[in-house]
């Protein structure tokens, strides 16, 4: 088979435009392959390759691939280089590309995710309750370890050390392994620091605390086991853990655990509360909007969500808390004889932007109450406040009050249930007759 246009056979023909399709940039056409017969011997080197050889430094090769680059700039670009080329070669990771994708900038409506305490306590990492096996937000659970009975040698309680940190650690200087004396055995010393660091999480609930409680108690007597042995890890356990079985019966729980679960809890609300009632001094309060006085004249439901709905629109309302101080010319009911209860949720202005109710006068008690009312009667001695936290302080507040609020939540003594009450009806009585 011989080409048309020319004297010359087809295969050579495309041979000669196969050279010319993949031949470097600068090189000399050729028309033939040169073959050498002498295996020893080899071509000798350019001017250019000569040089290359006695550049031994990184820069001096980085300048001289700058510079060919340069110079290649100016050059048309081969003819290969203009042919399509194969989606296996430009793009070899494309499912790579699609899952390591940079994410989006954040808007500036959402950049105030860390002021939403809402969204930061769903946020925090599920975690497994050692008593129900729930798994719920690290946020709403809390930390409870070992610690030693101040009047019994030996004896292990059972508390939440996550809300006693400014007890059991009084100094973040001083570590609590400083505070044991010289002459203590290094064993004990070593299994007192390593049982002290051991946390369990179990969820924040008073009614589950209070089961737990009576029934430890009411099987006291008669056991074999230490049935607090079932809430520890079996990596704690001898021979994987720190924990051996003496230490498992000598653990045990106190009886007013919920109560002074509770009164733990309050202290660190009014603790946070106090911090976040504190004015920075970067900027003014009013430009904050940080707390809102509610002109609520009476203590009720129907006051309350009318004077919220009332108020006019303001930023980042979603993250707002309304806080109940005191029952202003509230009265019981005659039948029953309870307070009126606050609704769960209310409105603020008339976007319909919900808000939770935190009614203090069930969370706290008159201690607590008091307390902050001499601390800040400007806020604290009203009857309703709106908090809208802006800082890390604020946010902290919310969130304790939260966890206070899932703590008491269907309790029988502090939010009694409602009673059904079934008057008798005169005509009723009268058909009967």
């Amino acid at each position: 088979m011989a080409c048309l246009n020319g004297r010359i056979s087809y295969a050579s023909w495309r041979l000669r435009i196969f050279r010319q399709l993949f031949q470097p940039n600068g090189s000399p056409e050729v028309g033939y392959r040169a073959i050498s017969t002498n295996n020893g011997a080899r071509e000798p080197r350019s001017a250019a390759s000569a040089d290359k050889t006695l550049k031994s430094t990184p820069t001096e090769e980085a300048e001289a691939a700058a510079s060919e680059d340069k110079k290649g700039l100016g050059r048309p670009p081969r003819p290969s280089e203009l042919l399509p080329q194969s989606p296996l070669l430009t793009n070899p990771r494309p499912g790579h590309d699609k899952l390591h994708k940079k994410k989006r900038r954040p808007d500036p409506n959402e950049s105030d995710i860390h002021l939403n305490p809402w969204a930061q306590a769903l946020a925090s990492p599920l975690r497994a309750c050692k008593v129900t096996g729930a798994r719920v937000p690290r946020a709403f659970m809390s930390e409870w370890g070992f610690v030693q009975r101040p009047d019994v040698e030996d004896k292990l309680w059972l508390l939440p050390v996550g809300l006693m940190k400014d007890k059991l650690y009084p100094s973040s200087t001083n570590p609590p392994q400083e505070e044991h004396t010289k002459n203590d055995d290094i064993d004990k010393t070593d299994a007192n620091k390593k049982t002290r660091h051991l946390t369990l999480r179990i969820v924040d609930r008073l009614p589950l605390l209070r089961t737990l409680t009576s029934t430890y108690w009411s099987t006291k007597t008669n056991r074999k086991r230490e049935p607090l042995a079932k809430l520890i890890p079996h990596r704690w356990k001898h021979p994987l853990g720190p924990v051996t079985s003496w230490e498992e019966s000598q653990l045990s729980l106190r009886e007013d655990t919920p109560t002074f679960t509770l009164k733990m809890m309050r202290r660190d609300v009014v603790q946070k509360l106090k911090a976040a009632s504190d004015p920075p001094n970067m900027q003014p309060e009013a430009k904050r909007r940080v707390w809102t006085v509610l002109p609520v004249s009476k203590y009720g439901r129907a006051y309350l969500a009318r004077r919220t709905w009332s108020m006019e629109p303001f930023e980042r309302m979603e993250c707002c808390g309304v806080l109940v101080m005191n029952r202003r010319r509230g009265k019981p009911g005659r039948v029953t004889g309870l307070w009126p209860r606050m609704p769960e949720i209310v409105c603020i202005s008339k976007e319909k932007k919900v808000a939770p109710v935190f009614d203090l006068t069930v969370m706290l008690g008159e201690e607590e109450l008091e307390e902050l009312r001499e601390y800040c009667p400007r806020l604290f001695g009203k009857t309703a406040v709106v908090l809208r936290p802006d800082n890390k302080a604020t946010v902290e507040a919310m969130l304790a009050l939260w966890r206070l609020r899932g703590f008491v939540r269907s309790d029988g003594l502090l939010e009694p249930p409602k009673v059904k009450v079934r008057l008798r009806s005169k005509w009723r009585s009268n058909y009967l007759l």
